[in-house]
């Protein structure tokens, strides 16, 4: 039977079946590109990551055969990319021995301290005293007890200065009466000497040894020169003038 559009129903339906299984086709041939599309995407995806970790795993090892591990920073993710942990990569790089027990070897050596240069120190050389000029002393004679045959007397020489200074040696000893040399000057002992300082009021003193055994007047004055100068003192002293020996001065 034949419509009033000229077509016959079953012709109609088959064409309506050819254009749902062509729109079917359609849309799986769609969803199939859409799946080949997503797998490239993740596939290219996986491929990244993949280099990202092999990137890591590289720098890791390189700083850890330096003995020392740099973080990598890695670059922001895509919104669609997932997100890969690169701890587990990183822990599992072996570091070698050897840069263990180098840096182990280098952080326990001990370190020796820069030597510097010996400095030698100069002492200044103690200060030299003068020895004691005549206008520094003050001048005596003191008798002493005598023995058998011999007279003593001490002969002592003071210092007035405000200054140390010293004396070594003999002094000049010349019995005297009534202003004129009585005997001989004294002769000097066969003893060492020694240098003497004597610092402001202190005294040093010499021995005058007279053999009394002559029958000589007696002196009333004795003429003193000191150490090493020429200034005399004259100074009262009472013994016979006989032979004269004089000791070096001492401290005292």
């Amino acid at each position: 039977m034949i419509t009033s559009h000229g077509r016959h129903p079953g012709t109609a339906s088959q064409t309506g079946q050819a254009q749902q299984a062509a729109q079917a086709q359609q849309a799986a041939q769609a969803q199939q590109a859409g799946q080949a599309q997503q797998a490239g995407t993740a596939g290219r995806h996986r491929r990244l990551a993949l280099l990202l970790g092999a990137t890591v795993v590289l720098s890791t090892a390189c700083s850890s055969a330096n003995g020392s591990v740099t973080p990598v920073a890695s670059a922001p993710p895509a919104s669609s990319t997932p997100t890969f942990s690169t701890t587990s990569a990183s822990s599992s790089v072996p570091v070698p021995a050897s840069s263990s027990l180098i840096t182990a070897a280098s952080s326990s050596a001990p370190t020796k301290p820069a030597s510097s240069p010996a400095t030698l120190s100069k002492s200044s050389p103690p200060a030299t005293v003068a020895g004691c000029q005549a206008v520094s002393l003050a001048v005596v004679a003191l008798r002493g007890s005598g023995a058998a045959g011999h007279q003593y007397a001490f002969l002592q020489f003071t210092n007035k200065s405000a200054k140390s200074c010293t004396l070594t040696g003999f002094p000049g000893v010349q019995l005297l009466r009534a202003g004129a040399p009585l005997g001989k000057p004294a002769a000097r002992a066969d003893k060492p000497v020694t240098t003497v300082q004597l610092a402001p009021g202190r005294s040093a003193t010499a021995r005058l040894v007279d053999d009394s055994t002559c029958q000589a007047e007696k002196s009333d004055s004795v003429q003193i020169i000191p150490p090493n100068q020429t200034q005399k003192f004259l100074v009262p002293l009472s013994i016979r003038g006989c032979a004269l020996t004089v000791d070096p001065v001492i401290a005292g």
